[in-house]
């Protein structure tokens, strides 16, 4: 039997620049036996439209174009919306931000084992570097990566499938590469790691989706709340993920399309009483609803019957931060909501946070 492949690559608003010369390095390679597909999680939407024209112009290129706008980075949810549906013998993760080796399914398509999984070394080019037009070999890297490194590997599709693919726990970024090497390790699965030549090339570019300065939904401390969680999986030996969740659902156009009509609203303070009650009362709900919610900062946080309570130790409302509402509603709804449409904003100068979310019940 060959093998064939296909290649998913999860994508939000990377740079065209970056995007196409990545495209360019893996088109030619392509052939019947392989495919690509760029799962694109909520670029804007001026973007889209772009990357839309981009890729037509590569026959063997497929898109699919998720109206996820204002949630949470989701990797995992990007690679298990094709690897459900997937025919292929393999499936590889790969990076927008890579430039192929022109030989790299060439040499290694027929040599994917076929229970196993392999991870590959990747050249890190400067700023710089990145900045120039070249070609893949005369490409300067300043250094390679080594085994701790996950993110470019190739899976047996039906392995990655028996333990139920990408853990869709993660969001934001880090962890969910490494875990899944993991959980096919503990599943009796081996994992080899290939270094013996630099077959892909990182392209330099700015972290700034991880910034506190724009509206979109940004937990500061998700990666290090990734990181534990990946730590506990990895003491309990964990094996298949998304046991309580469906996994690698689609996103439905309109669904999304109804969050411009919510049937109810609220408004909270940012107090840990509220908030607590609106988590538990939405993960209560017993019908499907549209729900508008918008947090402020309470009035009386710094009031001087607060204050003076506070003083002679009475008891007064739990006042939390923007900040802190911030991190609890987030984490709600990875917890509860992660595959409900939603729309989510914190406009940090104004001190609102802004959410519209269809809470589905036949989930």
């Amino acid at each position: 039997m060959r093998n064939t492949l296909t290649v998913i690559i999860p994508n939000r608003n990377r740079s065209m620049v970056t995007l196409k010369r990545s495209l360019d390095s893996i088109n030619s390679q392509l052939t019947d036996a392989t495919q690509v597909v760029i799962v694109d999680y909520g670029s804007d939407l001026s973007y889209q439209s772009e990357l839309q024209k981009l890729t037509d112009s590569f026959s063997r290129v497929d898109l699919i174009l998720c109206p996820t706008q204002g949630q949470l980075w989701s990797k995992s949810r990007c690679i298990n919306m094709v690897l459900t549906s997937c025919t292929t013998t393999h499936l590889m993760v790969g990076d927008m931000d890579m430039i192929w080796h022109p030989e790299f399914l060439k040499t290694q398509l027929s040599t994917f084992p076929a229970a196993a999984s392999v991870y590959y070394t990747v050249g890190i080019m400067t700023q710089e570097e990145s900045a120039l037009e070249k070609t893949f070999l005369d490409y300067d890297i300043k250094f390679a990566t080594g085994e701790e490194a996950t993110g470019i590997s190739v899976f047996p599709a039906e392995q990655l499938k028996s333990i139920n693919g990408f853990d869709e726990f993660f969001h934001g970024w880090g962890s969910e590469d490494t875990d899944v090497h993991m959980r096919l390790q503990h599943a009796g699965y081996n994992i080899h790691f290939y270094n013996k030549e630099v077959y892909f090339k990182h392209q330099w570019h700015a972290k700034s989706y991880r910034s506190k300065q724009s509206p979109l939904p940004f937990h500061p401390l998700l990666e290090r709340i990734n990181h534990r969680y990946f730590l506990w999986n990895q003491y309990f030996k964990k094996i298949k993920a998304n046991h309580n969740d469906q996994w690698g659902i689609l996103c439905n156009p309109e669904e999304y399309r109804q969050l411009e009509s919510p049937n109810m609203r609220m408004k909270l303070d940012a107090t840990r009483e509220e908030i607590k009650a609106f988590t538990y009362f939405t993960e209560a709900l017993d019908r499907s609803v549209i729900l508008e919610l918008k947090v402020s900062p309470s009035p009386n946080a710094n009031s001087l019957k607060t204050r003076i309570k506070k003083v002679a130790g009475k008891k007064t409302t739990h006042f939390i931060s923007i900040e802190q509402a911030n991190e609890m509603l987030l984490e709600s709804i990875i917890k509860s909501h992660r595959n409900c449409p939603y729309h989510y904003s914190f406009d940090r100068e104004k001190a609102v946070i802004h959410l519209v979310i269809y809470l589905k019940r036949n989930l």
